[in-house]
């Protein structure tokens, strides 16, 4: 056959043949005749039958079957033509797959390419072009210059952003990482030739591929969700959310047409964060593992979310929801099964489709797993549990049971109390278990029998009986791993009797699959990878909150975290040069010697990250200042970032709340001793510094019960209201004295000002609304009568807590935020007319009798559910900004309709003797009604920007706000503030 090819006396049709041949040899799925036309371009023009025609002129190589596939006639027919250099007609197969990559850049690069997409107009072949490009890109030859500028090209204009929206739009996202792997070897490829007559030219088209390299993989793990729902989004919304130094940044991110600016970081690069996890609203998971292809997290309430390690989102079979509380999970050796011990059964699951295949009864005594391993190809399950016992338990759904493997007598030690085990850990052939207990050292059995090995002594016998809280057995020898409670990681050989240890300061650990590489973590979010030959440190990094499980992914390219609200998904170079390294055989000494060299955050310079936990900006604009967990505020300037430290707390007490008076002038935060500092800044507006003086700080704990909940400055700037959950206090700042203070129980509850007059202010709680003075005189109380609303009928029982309150263009209605549970519920107010004209200063009404009644409407449309948090309404629109459950931030109009409700009227005065049957109906007959607030709907709401997933997490965005003067979106990330501003904030 090739030779009948070679005979071909027209070189058109050995020319066509070639074609036809090089892309059926070398295409990653067989190809659609549809495709394949298209691919050939010209090469096709003027065949009357294209099928008949291909299949005449390749001599039977391929064939084209029923539903229009192009394939060859048979495996070996492929290899023939690419390993046959020496027959009279082959393929040959770098230039092929140059020959592939050509044409694919030339759909991506097409003119119009965008517009086609938009319309859906984009021919056949696209959909292969763009997922597969990068795989012939790396099968090119490293020196070849066509190829090179193709590259370039696409890469140096919009076509590859226009490329991510495809593969957004086909769920394909995955493909970025596969691109970023390919690209990244094409690159090393050519480093190892680098005699090129133009080496300046090609050292920057080098960095411009070894930056989107990057990038492809970074976009995937911190925008994949924004662009699963949004994929045009690539073009302008996230281009502003890259680093500086970024190559998507530096194309599409700084345009003139600046709508959307985001600054206040100190990095200007990609971090080593490739993705976060999300686990949902109310969620707290403490363990994580790699099943396979997925990341598995452990929510202890109940559940085990699944999320791929490709495009980090949820898979299908999550989430997998045990029903009651978990221990603890484990996954077979495959990863096709998930078992889950609960407190009243354990389950079995399939984890392609998160169907429950098994569930069985615990023990009636109910004992504490404290270690699971699958055993017997999949057919029992391996279980030691608190009770110093290790059982197998039978999976054979027609009979599951349980069997006693082996009962550990512990032998007693002179000066050791025995209690309970806290700790166990099975080798991987289920033939070895270590035992750890509280001031008693490790044990190590064989299972069979069970046979004693010995104890684990520590080194230091001023530490003889420390408490041993992780432990490993590596999967090659017979050794131990482990972690003390004070922080120190052990190796210990039980047969040999040989132990090291080394202060590591870790709370957690985790060993990789081969046995390899240790990684720690630590209550202050540092995480340290190690070799287990020699402990050598090979990374570490520090990020937020405290570090609560730890896993590495199959491949040792990654590893996870799981920090209680999110999870972490790393991606180091050094991980990604160990495993290079490990694959090229390298000598030990060497490969360690640069892989020290490579990691970025050396010893002397890890810093703790100071978590954020107060935020304020200025009225006045420009400058807005945060306080954090150490007791430090910083102040900045939204043009210059961070600009001197406004107080350092000597004794590390957390700022917990922050307010900036309406004039600029003066700065008010208190920490958690209960002291108040206020501060007063002299902008100097036009000047580069800030001048700041400073009063004694003032305690208020004699004034006020428990934690500072909220401080509120008085509108001239003279006073500030310091108000706890069951009191209030006002501190004049010309005698820095606390001058009035009440006791004020209204759970739940928030202060505002009072919007149509400033000399009163409002203590708004689920149910009842106070008005008092700035000598905290109350002047009024509402009762808020919920009876009809939705929230309060479903779920009379549950907590409530005030949140937000929002003042409404007219000054006349307020918008209420209550959170409950997972739930949030939305009021709307009227605020009485007549209240400041019936201010009697002589009246003085006992918190918590309320004679009052008023009647919020509930927003009951649509727009509640998407609510996070609302943030603010802006005049005179009265546009609702708000952060929603997908973290976008959004704006909406409100539309309310008038109807008739009953007034906010007081009640008649209880006469002495009067019945309370009598006294209702003498109310029921007295309330009037008046025009009030009774419906409402939203216009669609429009997503100004998101937030990328790893900005989620924590805490911080409880503390995120709006800052009308400045157009901006303030939201705190990894000890820093980001400030969004966005034209669209008006």
């Amino acid at each position: 056959m090739a030779s009948s090819i070679a005979k071909k006396s027209e070189s058109a049709q050995r020319t066509l043949a070639s074609a036809i041949l090089q892309y059926v040899t070398t295409a990653l799925h067989v190809l659609t005749v549809t495709e394949l036309s298209q691919a050939l371009h010209e090469e096709a023009l003027g065949m009357l039958d294209f099928q008949r025609s291909i299949v005449d002129v390749c001599c039977g190589f391929i064939v084209i079957n029923n539903d229009g596939y192009v394939a060859m006639v048979h495996h070996t027919a492929r290899e023939y033509l690419l390993d046959g250099a020496d027959r009279p007609f082959h393929v040959e197969r770098s230039g092929a797959h140059k020959r592939v990559f050509l044409t694919c850049m030339r759909f991506l690069t097409a003119v119009g390419f965008r517009a086609k997409i938009d319309n859906k107009e984009q021919p056949v072949f696209l959909n292969y072009a763009a997922s597969s490009w990068h795989a012939h890109l790396v099968a090119t030859a490293a020196d070849d210059g066509e190829v090179a500028e193709a590259l370039n090209k696409f890469l140096s204009g919009r076509w590859v952003l226009t490329w991510i929206q495809v593969l957004a739009s086909t769920d394909q996202l995955r493909v970025l990482i596969q691109a970023s792997r390919h690209l990244s070897r094409y690159l090393g490829k050519q480093r190892q030739d680098d005699d090129y007559p133009d080496q300046r030219q090609i050292v920057v088209k080098r960095e411009l591929a070894r930056r989107w390299a990057e990038d492809f993989a970074k976009v995937v793990g911190k925008f994949g969700g924004i662009l699963r729902q949004n994929p045009g989004s690539i073009h302008k919304l996230i281009p502003p959310f890259c680093p500086p130094n970024s190559a998507i940044y530096q194309q599409f991110g700084k345009l003139k047409d600046r709508s959307l600016v985001v600054s206040g970081f100190s990095s200007e690069s990609w971090d080593d964060s490739l993705a976060r996890l999300s686990f949902g609203l109310g969620n707290y998971a403490t363990s994580i593992s790699a099943v396979g292809a997925q990341i598995a997290t452990l929510v202890p309430a109940g559940s085990v979310f699944l999320h791929g390690s490709s495009n980090f989102e949820e898979t299908v079979s999550s989430c997998i929801k045990h029903g009651g509380r978990v221990y603890t999970m484990v996954s077979n050796r495959s990863a096709t099964l998930l078992a889950t011990y609960g407190y009243h059964t354990i389950k079995l699951w399939q984890t392609r489709t998160g169907n429950c295949k098994l569930s069985i009864d615990n023990l009636p005594s109910r004992p504490r797993p404290l270690a699971l391993l699958f055993s017997g190809n999949d057919q029992s399950l391996l279980v030691g549990s608190d009770d110093r016992m290790i059982r197998a338990l039978n999976l054979d759904p027609e009979s599951p049971s349980w069997q006693t493997v082996a009962d550990l007598e512990e032998p007693e030690l002179e000066g050791h109390f025995l209690n309970s085990p806290n700790h166990m850990a099975l080798d991987q052939k289920g033939k070895l278990v270590s035992v750890a207990y509280r001031g008693h050292p490790l044990s190590a059995w064989e299972i069979d029998g069970p046979v004693h090995i010995g104890h684990c002594w520590r080194t230091r016998d001023v530490l003889a009986r420390g408490e041993v809280i992780e432990a490993v057995w590596h999967p090659h020898q017979p050794e131990i791993l482990g972690l003390y409670i004070e922080g120190v990681i052990f190796r210990w050989r039980p047969y040999d009797d040989e132990t090291e240890e080394f202060a590591a300061g870790a709370s957690r650990l985790a060993m990789s699959a081969d046995g390899s590489l240790i990684v720690t973590g630590d209550v202050r979010g540092t995480v340290k990878v190690f070799t287990t030959a020699d402990f050598t440190n090979i990374y570490q990094l520090v990020s937020e909150d405290n570090v609560l499980g730890l896993a590495f992914s199959p491949d040792l390219r990654r590893f996870y975290d799981v920090r209680g609200n999110y999870g972490n998904v790393w991606e180091p170079n050094a991980l990604l040069k160990y495993v290079e390294q490990q694959s090229k055989d390298t000598e030990g000494e060497s490969e360690i010697g640069s892989l020290v060299q490579i990691s970025n955050h050396p010893e002397s310079v890890l810093r703790r990250v100071d978590s954020i936990t107060s935020l304020a900006a200025s009225p006045a604009g420009r400058l807005y200042c945060s306080g954090t967990e150490n007791g430090a505020v910083h102040l900045y300037d939204s043009q210059r970032g961070k600009l001197t430290d406004i107080y350092e707390s000597k004794s590390f007490l957390s700022i917990e709340q922050m307010a900036w008076s309406h004039n600029g002038r003066y700065v008010c935060f208190s920490d958690s001793s209960k002291r108040v500092f206020i501060k007063t800044i002299d902008p100097n507006v036009g000047e580069p510094d800030v001048s700041m003086t400073a009063t004694a700080p003032i305690s208020v704990k004699a004034g006020l019960d428990g934690p500072i909940t909220q401080l509120l400055f008085h509108p001239d700037s003279t006073l500030v209201m310091v108000c706890s959950s069951s009191s209030a206090c006002i501190i004049s700042l010309e005698s820095a004295s606390i001058t009035f203070s009440a006791n004020i129980g209204v759970s739940g509850s928030r202060w505002t000002m009072h919007p149509q007059d400033p000399t009163l202010m409002l203590c708004i709680g689920p149910d009842d609304i106070h008005i008092l003075d700035w000598d905290l005189n109350l002047r009024q109380a509402f009762n808020m009568d919920r009876s009809f609303t939705q929230s309060r009928s479903s779920r009379p029982q549950d907590q409530e807590n005030v949140v937000e309150i929002l003042s409404m263009a007219d000054q006349k209605h307020m918008l209420v935020q209550i959170d409950r549970a997972k739930e949030k519920v939305f009021l709307v107010l009227e605020v009485p007319a007549n209240t400041t004209a019936a201010v009697d200063e002589t009246q003085h009404v006992d918190v918590g009798h309320t004679s009052t009644r008023i009647f919020p409407t509930e927003l009951q449309f649509s727009l509640p559910s998407r609510i996070l948090h609302a943030l603010d309404l802006l005049p005179p629109s009265g546009r609702l900004l708000f952060l929603a459950r997908d973290f976008s931030v959004c704006s909406t109009r409100l539309r309310f309709h008038q109807d008739r409700l009953p007034s906010s009227r007081p009640l008649n005065p209880h006469v002495g003797g009067q019945s309370d049957a009598r006294h209702e109906a003498a109310n029921a007959l007295e309330r009037p009604t008046a025009p009030g607030v009774r419906s409402g709907t939203a216009d669609d709401p429009k997503p100004l920007f998101w937030l990328p997933r790893d900005w989620i997490g924590g805490d911080g965005l409880a503390l995120c706000k709006v800052w009308r003067q400045e157009r901006s979106f303030l939201c705190p990330r990894n000890g820093e503030v980001a400030v969004v501003r966005c034209a669209a904030m008006v």
